[in-house]
């Protein structure tokens, strides 16, 4: 139990928190999709890639509320105080790799309709001797609908839709929220709230 939670909480980490004693190459760009990628994603979501994708988490996260172990071993939820959310992990599932910009994407939708704006759309490309890694990251954030002298509503705080790439293969998806601190804001609504939108 605790070792799958340790790797869990590894696996949590984005990937610039990563520390390493080896020179490494940096460079950063913005997220933006080409013309060929917006119609490939129409297409995944015209031949029904959407409606699969979303009966996996529903399937995935009824079984994680309800207290049973896991039957998709490569999606995994956790809940903390100030931050939940799940990783896909994306290594041993090939058609899962090949699709997950088109996940990423439709998540990034769903939290857009649900009144959200986007702070940071960027890709992140780290080399070192060993090995490459590329993070493509959506940072949202919630409306800005502060009244003066009250708290703000955070909704259910920052979110966090991230793909990992290690070399040319996707490692995994993660989608994760981040609640602010303090009485300046509302408690966050809570993360099964923010599921039954992802999967409405």
């Amino acid at each position: 139990m605790w070792q799958k939670v340790n790797q869990f909480l590894r696996q949590w980490l984005p990937a610039a928190s990563q520390q390493s004693t080896e020179s490494v190459r940096e460079t950063r760009e913005w997220l933006v999709r080409t013309p060929e990628e917006i119609q490939a994603f129409h297409r995944w979501l015209t031949q029904g890639g959407l409606e699969a994708f979303t009966d996996r988490l529903r399937h995935a996260y009824n079984i994680h509320r309800a207290g049973m172990d896991p039957e998709d071993e490569a999606l995994d939820f956790m809940e903390f105080r100030t931050s939940s959310g799940f990783v896909i992990h994306l290594k041993d599932d090939e058609e899962a790799g090949l699709t997950a910009a088109y996940m990423m994407d439709a998540l990034r939708d769903k939290v857009l309709e649900s009144g959200y704006r986007m702070a940071i759309a960027d890709r992140r490309t780290v080399r070192n001797a060993a090995r490459t890694e590329v993070v493509e990251r959506y940072y949202l954030k919630p409306p800005r609908d502060h009244q003066p002298g009250t708290p703000s509503d955070q909704r259910f705080g920052n979110i966090t839709i991230e793909i990992l790439s290690c070399g040319q293969n996707p490692c995994n998806l993660k989608f994760i929220t981040t609640a602010y601190p303090g009485r300046a804001h509302k408690p966050a609504r809570s993360f099964g709230e923010l599921m039954e939108l992802l999967i409405a």
